[in-house]
């Protein structure tokens, strides 16, 4: 499995060697010879050699220089160096050039045979990891489109991230986008009924449909794709450098490539579609708003109607309002409550009511999508828990359900902020009460069963995991729950050599222990004497 080179220029001393030691046991399947470093060299590119063993100082090319060579070439070789030398500057030449032993002649032969052991397993482990890397790499490599696809998702979600994290994704995704460049967006939308069509065509027709847009844009654009939601095609389209209509401003060639991506899909697919193209911009800034445009552009202009073709009407006259992005934008209010990020959805609410400040009018309008939102979100959570309003808010209900359309930002503000607290009060209340009786269930247990007690059979009754339980014990009572169960035996133990006729095997086995020498040496750990002078010291008073 793997091969050794022996280099020396004493020739009976590479002879010996080479049938000294018990090279196949070892897993080496071939043994090389070679007499000074020029030789080695040859050998080596003829070999596929593992392992050098070489004496320093030889005729000619030095052990050190020949390493240094070899390092030069092959830098996973293992090298043991052979030497009469005890000195410090061989051995510093020796790490410098990353030799794996330094042995000083002459040298058992079982101390090399365990050196070389101990390299083959090296070289075994080392080829293990490299496997696991190639592995990761191509289930990496594998999850690219998911990956991608994923990235795009949550920033038309609107989802933010660093800059410098958005930059490393990129391009760890191999996507070659740049955020300072202006992007458009392509809407595309699938206008076939394929619900009495079986998944894995249905699959096959959006695998063409993607690919024929990437080939159709390839040329000319970076393309970046994803599935929405909403079952449209999302295409995140950048001018590639020096291409035809390489110019963000000309709208002509993006068009003209769109409408041949939906001639092209209704040739060989027999698919209608759809498609409505943004306005242009940047990724980071703008792409939430050229992804929310789109949309507007199917519901207000294009509706039922099939085949359509539209670029995104910018006439900002017929639109007087636009959503608050923040309050939509992921994570939402409700995806927040759901998982009790209490310190989160605070910051986003004060980033919702930032928003609400900056805008200029319609604080009424805006004000009552808010109130609106929060008061879903509310709902939700509260029913989650299984309870009614009055139980969690008391006799701030009538303020919850205050629904004024009219509140100016601060009396709004304010409204979130105390029916927020009120929620992150229950819920806290609520964990303590929980805790609380989850500890009292372990108490019980415990006491009840507390010669057979273990940490996994309180789990098992609780249905929780072992080192949740044990860390929550500790939290909870101030003790290890080892230390628990040993303070309980311990006070029943008392409690029996006090009151029963009973020998101390019987006592170690009524408290829990199999074996009596075990439970005299906790006894006496725990109380200065055995279990023995205990009972006859109290059989004195």
């Amino acid at each position: 499995m793997y091969e050794i080179l022996l280099v020396d220029d004493h020739t009976h001393l590479v002879d010996s060697l080479a049938i000294a030691l018990p090279w196949e046991q070892m897993g080496i399947t071939a043994v090389h010879k070679a007499y000074s470093g020029e030789e080695a060299l040859e050998l080596l590119v003829y070999h596929s050699i593992d392992i050098i063993v070489t004496d320093i100082q030889m005729n000619g090319m030095s052990g050190l220089e020949l390493i240094s060579s070899i390092n030069e070439k092959r830098r996973n070789l293992k090298t043991v160096i052979l030497t009469g030398h005890d000195e410090f500057q061989y051995a510093k030449e020796a790490l410098q050039n990353r030799v794996s032993d330094y042995l000083l002649k002459p040298v058992p032969n079982d101390e090399l045979e365990l050196t070389l052991r101990r390299l083959i397993s090296e070289i075994e482990q080392e080829g293990k990891q490299l496997v696991d890397q190639q592995k990761s790499a191509n289930m990496f490599r594998e999850s690219l489109p998911r990956l991608r696809e994923s990235l795009l998702l949550d920033l038309l979600a609107g989802k933010t991230f660093p800059a410098p994290s958005l930059k490393e994704k990129i391009r760890l995704y191999d996507l070659n986008f740049e955020l300072d460049e202006s992007a458009a967006l392509l809407c595309i939308r699938v206008e076939e009924d394929y619900s009495n069509t079986d998944l894995y065509s249905v699959s096959l027709l959006e695998y063409a449909l993607c690919n024929i847009t990437e080939e159709v844009f390839a040329e000319h654009y970076r393309i970046w794709q994803c599935k929405d939601p909403y079952d449209y095609f999302i295409m995140l389209v950048q001018p590639l450098e020096g291409a035809k209509g390489g110019d963000p401003e000309n709208v002509m060639p993006l068009e003209d490539l769109a409408r041949h991506v939906q001639h092209q899909i209704k040739l060989y697919l027999k698919m209608k579609v759809s498609i409505v193209v943004s306005h242009h911009g940047k990724i980071v800034r703008d792409l939430v708003g050229m992804y929310r445009a789109t949309l507007s552009t199917y519901s207000d202009f294009i509706g039922y109607q099939t085949e359509s073709y539209l670029n995104v009407i910018e006439d900002q006259t017929m639109i007087e309002l636009r959503p608050l992005s923040s309050l939509y934008a992921t994570p939402t209010l409700m995806q927040l409550i759901d998982v009790e990020r209490w310190s989160a959805f605070e910051q986003k609410l004060t980033e919702i009511f930032d928003e609400l400040d900056n805008q200029a009018g319609n604080a009424n309008e805006y004000g009552f999508e808010i109130y609106t939102a929060l008061l879903q979100t509310f709902t939700y959570y509260v029913h989650k828990k299984g309870k009614r309003f009055f139980e969690v808010f008391g006799r701030d209900i009538d303020m919850l359900l205050k629904a004024d359309a009219s509140w100016s930002a601060v009396p709004l503000r304010e409204w979130a902020l105390v029916s927020f607290n009120l929620l992150k009060a229950y819920s806290n209340n609520r964990s303590d009460n929980l805790r609380s009786e989850l500890m009292d269930r372990v108490y019980r247990f415990v006491a009840e069963r507390l010669s057979e007690v273990t940490l996994q059979s309180v789990a098992d009754y609780v249905h929780l995991h072992p080192v949740y339980v044990s860390n929550l014990f500790k939290q909870e009572s101030g003790e290890n729950f080892s230390t628990f169960v040993l303070r309980l035996r311990m006070d029943k133990a008392v409690q029996l050599l006090k009151s029963k006729d009973l020998k101390v095997s019987q006592i170690a086995l009524e408290v829990g222990y199999q074996k009596p020498q075990y439970f005299i040496k906790l006894f006496k750990n725990h109380f200065g004497m055995t279990p023995q002078d205990f009972k006859n010291k109290n059989s004195e008073i």
